[in-house]
């Protein structure tokens, strides 16, 4: 049976029925492609390119990163920032091409190596002595981890964005601030330089004269507790030295007389002294380290002369002869103990005084640092 009431409606539906297909269909379409130009102009967005940006880097897919970042104008720019600071650095015709190529280089290897977090105790060292004796490395081993783990962006008024992150140097005790500029162009958005570079540079430099001097006061350091304990061992006494000419007239022998005691509660099998020898106004005129092997127990007495053959016509062999008195100054270098322990004073470079290349007006730690030899 059929109701009354329903049989208008249904001939109204029936009648509006390709009306309201059309309707529907008007809408689906305007709702579709509204959302596709949403979506079109989201992918024009510098959002959408630092989404890229970062899943390119996570991990490091660098034919993709090529796209996203004109390394070309961005180590370029870097380049002329290190000269500005590091001005010895690869100096010549194609210094800033040279360093181009070692900035490209070092990113590539960078993202084509698998960074590998610090494990066990090299994870948590923060022993400043044990981190001054570790090889110094330009870039952490986890430069890419901080780096897609800190970055952020931010708009500025003329239309730029800028790229924020910061790289925690462990060796160097500090963290260093990256400022990236992305740029629109035909290609869409492109980091296109490393704001900051100058300042980095001077950081990096900041920072690196800082870790030459704490490796040179360490040293220091060092060799002055290694001294107190050879010379609690080994008293020296006294050294005296005197000078002539053998029978010949020509040939000069140099005689150092050292007396010691050996005061400690352990044998000295053999030992290394390091000896200079001056005239009577202080004048230095000779340096010499005067070995032996010879047991030397606890309580003992130490008596050594050693002889120093030298030409005696020589400028320096005449003034020796024509100095006068000549006075010894000394001290042990090495102390070769029956424990097997080797006491050493190490030869401590004055790296913190300028260089003396031409064109180098930097520390001379710079010129050994082998950050720069490659």
């Amino acid at each position: 049976m059929k109701l009354p009431l329903l049989s208008p409606l249904i001939a109204m539906a029936r009648a509006h029925l390709l009306a309201l297909t059309v309707a529907l269909l008007v809408a689906a379409l305007t709702a579709g492609g509204f959302y596709g130009w949403r979506y079109y102009q989201y992918r024009q967005s510098s959002e959408y390119a630092f989404v890229r940006l970062t899943a390119a880097l996570t991990p490091p897919k660098p034919e993709e990163l090529a796209l996203l970042v004109d390394f070309n104008t961005l180590s370029e720019h870097l380049a002329k920032a290190v000269t500005e600071v590091f001005a010895f650095f690869k100096r010549g015709p194609d210094q800033i091409h040279d360093l181009k190529n070692i900035i490209q280089t070092g990113l590539l290897k960078k993202f084509l190596s698998k960074e590998e977090p610090p494990k066990g105790d090299a994870a948590k060292e923060d022993d400043p002595q044990k981190l001054l004796q570790q090889p110094l490395i330009l870039l952490p081993p986890d430069f890419l981890a901080q780096l897609t783990s800190s970055l952020s962006m931010r708009r500025t008024e003329n239309g730029t964005v800028l790229i924020s992150a910061s790289i925690q140097h462990p060796q160097l005790k500090r963290t260093f601030p990256l400022i990236l500029s992305m740029e629109h162009g035909p290609d869409g958005w492109v980091v296109r330089d490393l704001v900051n570079a100058a300042e980095l540079a001077k950081q990096l430099r900041a920072a690196l004269l800082a870790r030459l001097t704490a490796r040179h006061d360490v040293l220091i350091r060092k060799n002055a507790a290694t001294r107190k304990r050879m010379d609690g061992i080994l008293a020296l006494q006294s050294c005296t030295a005197s000078a002539g000419l053998l029978s010949d007239g020509k040939t000069m022998v140099l005689v150092a007389h050292v007396l010691a005691r050996n005061t400690g509660d352990v044998s000295v099998n053999n030992l290394d002294l390091d000896a200079t020898f001056s005239g009577p106004d202080g004048t230095k005129l000779l340096r010499r380290f005067l070995n032996t092997a010879r047991p030397i127990a606890p309580g003992e007495d130490f008596e050594q002369r050693w002889s120093i053959e030298l030409d005696g016509q020589s400028p320096q062999g005449q003034r020796i002869l024509a100095a006068g008195p000549l006075t010894c100054s000394a001290g042990w270098r090495t102390l070769g103990l029956s424990n097997a322990e080797v006491l050493h004073i190490v030869d401590v470079p004055d790296i913190l005084k300028a260089c003396n290349k031409p064109g180098h007006n930097h520390p001379l730690g710079f010129c050994l640092s082998p950050i720069f030899q490659n």
